[in-house]
């Protein structure tokens, strides 16, 4: 049997306006009179538009919705699995993200910390670090840092401290990505010539800590800057973050403790 356009779409619970747009995508042709121009739908189109509302209640995407079509009962069923294993990270992301909110709504009934940012000056004496670098938004820094921490582990060095990343620059073209190095501070018993062990010289630094969530970090930014513009002093390097607590030893992000520090100009 045929359908026009609109008889389709009633019977589908589809606009006509996605019909056409299935069919610009060549997701669903329907057959076309070339006289009048119309569109006839057959009994298998509604097989295959029933098939497209549910890839795309699976959260499929139209080009990924080209490929399942094309595809075998076995392949099909390993792209389920993968869609699977993609939801359900989206889906941890999105509980963490609602946890989140849900403090702002219902505050947890503890001391309430406000911080002051103190500004302290002093002098970083020289010492060497294993540093990866790369362009990354926020999720790929942490791939980055969990990379720092498989790396440092094999080679199993004596630990310098606190792992940090300097903030080197924001892309122009997408302000979520960031030009970041992770360092983590080691002793060196032996010369190498490992280009990822690198010497940080001797300098003159301001630095703050920074008590609670990420995303209030840029004040502490800007207490270094105040305080630097009111004292009379450049700022002559990138930020640097240092991790003193943070998800490795706590979940709880309130509780997260962040050096930031820049170097001063002379």
């Amino acid at each position: 049997m045929l359908y026009k356009i609109g008889e389709f779409a009633k019977i589908n619970k589809i606009s006509q306006r996605m019909l056409r747009y299935y069919d610009e995508k060549s997701l669903l042709k329907p057959r076309k009179d070339e006289v009048n121009g119309y569109r006839y739908y057959t009994d298998n189109d509604i097989n295959t538009v029933s098939k497209l509302k549910l890839l795309r209640k699976y959260h499929f995407s139209i080009d990924e919705i080209k490929n399942v079509l094309e595809m075998d009962s076995e392949a099909t069923k390993f792209i389920f699995q993968r869609k699977i294993a993609e939801l359900n990270e989206r889906a941890i992301e999105y509980m963490d993200v609602i946890e989140e909110m849900k403090t702002y709504i219902e505050p947890k009934k503890t001391i309430h910390r406000v911080n002051t940012y103190d500004v302290f000056w002093g002098v970083r004496k020289p010492f060497h670090a294993f540093c990866l670098r790369k362009v990354a938004d926020e999720a790929g820094l942490e791939l980055l840092i969990d990379q720092l921490h498989y790396h440092v582990n094999r080679m199993n060095p004596v630990l310098a401290g606190k792992y940090f990343s300097i903030f080197h620059s924001v892309k122009e073209s997408d302000y979520n990505q960031y030009d970041v190095e992770v360092c983590q501070p080691i002793l060196l018993e032996t010369e190498t010539n490992d280009s990822r062990i690198k010497l940080f010289r001797e300098t003159n630094y301001l630095h703050t800590i920074h008590m609670g969530n990420y995303d209030s970090i840029s004040f502490a930014y800007n207490a270094l800057y105040d305080w630097a513009n009111s004292h009379g002093h450049r700022l002559g390097g990138p930020f640097i973050e240092k991790y003193y607590v943070d998800e490795y030893i706590t979940k709880d992000k309130d509780e997260f403790v962040t050096e930031v520090s820049i170097e001063i100009m002379e």
